[in-house]
C-alpha cells in the first residue's frame, strides 16, 4: 500500500559507505517519520558519510531541525556522520539562529563540495 499523505519528497542513494538522502518539498510531519525511519535503517551499518540534500526543500521548521539534530545524534553514536548540502541561505540563517550552527555541519548551496 503506497500512501502519499506527504508534502515531502525524499529519494535515498547509497555509494559504497556513503549515503545520500535528498529532501524536497515541506518537511512535514510524515516526512520526518519517514525519515527517521530511513536513518534508523542507517544505524546499523556503522561508520561512511549519511550527506542529507535539502536544495529542494522549501520549508523546514523547528521540528524539521530537530528530527535533522536527532539523526546526527544517532549517526555519531555509530561513527557515521552526517552533513547536510545545498542549503538555501534561509535554512542556513535558521540553523545560525537556532544555535545550531556548531552541531550540525552545513554546506550553503553553491559552495563547492569540499571535505
Amino acid at each position: 500500500m503506497r500512501v502519499d499523505a506527504t508534502a515531502t519528497r525524499m529519494t535515498v542513494r547509497r555509494t559504497g559507505d556513503d549515503v545520500v538522502i535528498e529532501l524536497g518539498g515541506e518537511f512535514d510531519t510524515v516526512g520526518r517519520l519517514r525519515f527517521r525511519e530511513q536513518v534508523g535503517e542507517l544505524l546499523g551499518r556503522g561508520g561512511g558519510v549519511v550527506t542529507v540534500d535539502v536544495a529542494e526543500l522549501r520549508a523546514i521548521d523547528i521540528a524539521g531541525l530537530a528530527a535533522l539534530l536527532r539523526a546526527d545524534l544517532l549517526l555519531r553514536r555509530v561513527h557515521a556522520e552526517l552533513r547536510i548540502r545545498a542549503a538555501a541561505p534561509a535554512f542556513v540563517e535558521l540553523v545560525r539562529e537556532t544555535g545550531l550552527a556548531g552541531r550540525l555541519r552545513v554546506e550553503e548551496a553553491g559552495r563547492g563540495h569540499g571535505h
